[in-house]
């Protein structure tokens, strides 16, 4: 299935870490730095409140909270060249968690010495809105694509949206829609996992109706 989803990171976009870099701040050193997060580990998860922006330098990692069990909810799931993070503009109104899908590189920006990058240049402030206005239309697209369709065809969607190779930092390379589960294709359609299992199993049955149809056919 083709890939349907747009590309955020043209070749012709800035590099943000390339161009700090360049840029001669004496405290880009000191307040940038990479890790690497092992697959299924968490980056951060509530409580905990640090002060960082995090770039997805290679890998994916799933978005989420948690509902009043306590359990997890996945909404989002992003890959390299993104970012993500807590931004703190919301009053302490906003919680998430972050978890790595496949292991994964990540850089880590100092909070504040990002939003000082972003804020006092307009070359990377230009290019920090574009980026998050990207993120909102895909997002909104996303969200009125899944609010229109059958249990099947949001999956379809789904499938189409993250139908895209994805490399760990191993150079691996994975089918991003392969790696979510039932549970995470059911939280970012608004469906249960017996909801996705039961529309699976009929889109199965449906096609293996088909083919035996055809196979008749031919007696």
């Amino acid at each position: 299935m083709k890939n349907i989803r747009p590309q955020l990171h043209k070749k012709h976009s800035l590099c943000l870490y390339g161009y700090l870099k360049k840029s001669g701040n004496p405290d880009f050193f000191s307040s940038v730095k990479e890790i690497t997060v092992s697959k299924n580990e968490f980056i951060y998860k509530p409580p905990l409140t640090e002060n960082y922006m995090y770039e997805l330098v290679e890998g994916v990692v799933k978005l989420g909270g948690y509902s009043e069990t306590g359990e997890e909810n996945t909404y989002d799931v992003i890959y390299t060249g993104d970012y993500f993070g807590n931004l703190k503009y919301l009053n302490g109104q906003f919680f998430e968690f972050s978890k790595t899908l496949i292991d994964s590189r990540i850089r880590i920006y100092d909070l504040t010495f990002f939003k000082k990058a972003i804020i006092e240049n307009p070359v990377t402030s230009e290019w920090f809105i574009a980026y998050l206005l990207k993120r909102w239309c895909l997002a909104e697209k996303k969200l009125g694509q899944v609010n229109e369709r059958s249990t099947l065809q949001k999956l379809e969607f789904l499938q189409g949206h993250y139908n895209i190779n994805v490399t760990d930092i191993h150079g691996d390379e994975h089918i991003l829609y392969d790696l979510l589960t039932q549970k995470d294709k059911g939280d970012l359609i608004g469906a249960t996992r017996q909801t996705i299992a039961n529309a699976l199993k009929k889109k199965i049955s449906s096609s293996s109706g088909l083919r035996f149809q055809d196979t008749e056919c031919h007696f």
